[in-house]
């Protein structure tokens, strides 16, 4: 899966922290099934807004497939614990949108036999 990774803000992007993000990205990739479509854009970075005291850290997940998209933003104290809280997001909004797509087509895989069933009647 292709990961564009977008870095504002005071943060630095290291090695280790694209090796997290990259890490997390794989097993979000896991549910797409090697989508040749799938594209990643992930974007970190710190914010002061609503904020009296110190920056906190925002992290956005964009990921578009093919059948969809999924979008999950998350802020937290620390850098990492904002991504971990915006891919469990994506996670559980992937999963929910794979689930959704799998049930359309057995209700339709469904219908088209009921059909053929009553056809010969």
């Amino acid at each position: 899966m292709e990961t564009k990774i977008k870095v504002t803000g005071a943060v630095m992007l290291t090695d280790e922290l694209r090796e997290f993000i990259e890490k997390k990205i794989e097993k979000l990739a896991l549910f797409l099934k090697n989508d040749p479509a799938a594209i990643a854009e992930v974007e970190v970075g710190t914010t002061s807004a609503g904020q009296r005291t110190g920056d906190v850290y925002r992290a956005e997940v964009h990921m578009t497939f093919t059948g969809g998209d999924v979008y999950a933003e998350a802020v937290r104290g620390t850098l990492h614990a904002a991504f971990d809280k915006a891919a469990s997001e994506a996670r559980r909004e992937l999963r929910r949108k794979m689930s959704k797509n799998r049930d359309l087509m057995r209700h339709g895989a469904s219908q088209v036999k009921d059909f053929f069933r009553n056809f010969g009647k």
